[in-house]
């Protein structure tokens, strides 16, 4: 695991740099889908951010596997957990959230996101860039990015999904389609997926 998730204030600081006004929006647009009362595990959750956006009814949960956001969550009074993926079964949730997170498990999102799923009772939901400074034409920062987002045994930090890969990826879930729409002036794709009244895969 790289430096970017190593320091919760540096983590945050970038991304103010990167989402700039529309940073509070990255957590509203996922936190307007959580009714009131619900039972939440946020996966990939960083430092529990995302909690601040709920109303206090909500139950929540966050996992990662980031020692140092678990440490500044937790500081927080955020109820976070230690917690690898690929390594570790996803307990059941009313509803399941993983935001910008699904670039990191290439080559292995698919499975991914069907352990998100199969981890949702009632609701997922996900959101994802597709525009990204690994994406650059200039070298400098598409090296920067990628070396400050690999993780270890998986991707090499390249990777970034753009619309069309980002849609492909959830075209079988789509009977349970709820909402989709880009946010973040475009930046970032929102997916919500209901199991309610849905046909089967």
């Amino acid at each position: 695991m790289t430096f970017l998730y190593k320091s919760s204030l540096l983590y945050h600081g970038l991304m103010t740099m990167v989402y700039h006004v529309h940073r509070r929006e990255r957590f509203e647009e996922v936190a307007r889908w959580v009714p009131r009362d619900a039972e939440v595990l946020d996966v990939c959750c960083g430092d529990g951010s995302l909690s601040s956006f709920l109303p206090a009814s909500v139950g929540y949960r966050g996992l990662d596997e980031s020692t140092a956001f678990i440490k500044a969550g937790t500081h927080r009074g955020r109820d976070l957990r230690h917690f690898n993926l690929m390594a570790e079964p996803l307990p059941v949730s009313q509803i399941v959230i993983c935001q910008v997170s699904l670039f990191q498990f290439y080559p292995k999102v698919e499975e991914v996101v069907g352990r998100l799923f199969a981890a949702a009772a009632e609701r997922l939901i996900v959101s994802e860039s597709v525009k990204s400074f690994s994406q650059s034409k200039y070298a400098l920062p598409k090296a920067i990015c990628s070396w400050g987002t690999c993780v270890d045994g998986l991707n090499d930090g390249s990777f970034r999904f753009n619309a069309t890969s980002l849609e492909a990826l959830f075209a079988p879930y789509r009977p349970y389609l709820r909402h989709t729409a880009e946010v973040c002036a475009g930046r970032d794709w929102i997916y919500v997926f209901d199991k309610d009244d849905a046909a089967k895969i």
